[in-house]
């Protein structure tokens, strides 16, 4: 099989991501102005950065979720306008509900002083909930005026996958010259499915080239740790607790069980009967085994790299694995481990986004 390696495509400088994290830091005071900002910032964010804006999201003093809360906000042409500052509540929950009422009755309820600045999240959500809408044929209507009929061209198929970068810039300045969309699949015998499987070979090859970073464990011990580490932390297994004895006093722990596949080889490893997340958290940290239970910044280690985007294109732990990816491309303290991490999460992810 021909040798693969990742691509070259661009991710944005440390510099570059720290300066929209400070712009949004000194923007977020929770103000009606302040959420308005920072939704701008954060929509101009995600224009400007594309797909490194992922590694910029982890370092914001808020989730996703609300992440996208303040875009919708901002984006609202009765919230957005500053005349009403003063007389909308401060709540970015309250303003997202908000944001689901009928324009018209909003700036009604505003000016009539029925909406205050004491405004609750109980009312906002009763409000946005039975409020009247804006009937689906105006939004039809007015989704067919702003937006372009576009025609289905074909199926594109190359021969010659492996120049994969410069036919993405050819095919981007294509539909970028006559104002077309692509819509990206993963079906068997598609580039993506390609791309997968030649990542996951290289991914092999780099994990069997560097297995020796670790000292005194295998990669096998390795992974039966990260495995254990996963189970631990799904939901469903929250049932398996039992009282144990810590500092001197009897807890209730979720523990692995006594018919999991490789309790009695962990058990072994660690030292101890009850393997609870906090025992294998601070066995790894004291052995230098990073697993997703550990602090990855300080981690050293290119094969973990490695062992996450194998976990992803074998689509066992995808959304695991993307995360510990983003986790390393963003927060890691050495330059060549953060610098990997950031190409192997636009790898993973590439054919993830819409181009």
């Amino acid at each position: 099989m021909r040798g693969f390696e990742m691509g070259t495509e661009v991710i944005s400088s440390e510099k570059e991501l720290n300066a929209w994290r400070q712009k949004i830091e000194a923007a977020w005071h929770k103000s009606v102005a302040s959420v308005i900002e920072v939704g701008k910032l954060i929509k101009q964010a995600k224009e400007t950065l594309g797909v490194s804006y992922t590694l910029l999201e982890t370092e914001l003093p808020f989730s996703s979720t609300v992440a996208a809360f303040l875009v919708k906000i901002a984006e609202h042409p009765v919230l957005s306008n500053p005349a009403y500052y003063p007389k909308l509540p401060n709540s970015y929950n309250t303003l997202y509900h908000l944001a689901k009422v009928d324009e018209k009755q909003l700036v009604k309820q505003i000016e009539s002083g029925e909406i205050t600045p004491d405004y609750t999240l109980k009312s906002a959500k009763v409000l946005g909930e039975f409020a009247p809408k804006t009937s689906k044929v105006n939004k039809a209507a007015v989704k067919r005026k702003t937006r372009s009929t576009m025609y289905e061209v074909g199926t594109i198929s190359i021969s010659t996958p492996n120049q994969l970068d410069s036919f993405e810039r050819e095919l981007a300045a294509l539909l970028e010259k006559y104002k077309g969309e692509i819509t990206l699949t993963k079906r068997e015998n598609s580039l993506a499915e390609w791309h997968r499987e030649h990542l996951h070979a290289q991914a092999l090859e780099k994990i069997a080239k560097s297995e020796s970073e670790f000292k005194n464990i295998t990669l096998d011990q390795v992974r039966m740790l990260e495995d254990a580490a996963h189970f631990l932390q799904k939901d469903k297994s929250q049932k398996h607790k039992r009282e144990i004895v810590i500092n001197g006093e009897l807890v209730l722990r979720t523990c692995l069980p006594n018919d999991y596949k490789d309790i009695k080889a962990i058990q072994k490893l660690l030292g101890q009967k009850d393997i609870t997340r906090a025992v294998l958290k601070n066995w790894c940290i004291e052995h230098k085994v990073p697993n997703q239970f550990t602090e990855l910044k300080s981690m050293d280690k290119e094969l973990y790299i490695w062992e996450q985007v194998r976990l992803v294109t074998e689509k066992k732990d995808v959304k695991g694995g993307i995360k510990r990816l983003k986790d390393l491309a963003s927060r890691s303290t050495i330059p060549k481990i953060k610098a990997q991490a950031q190409k192997a999460l636009s790898e993973v992810t590439r054919f993830d986004r819409k181009v």
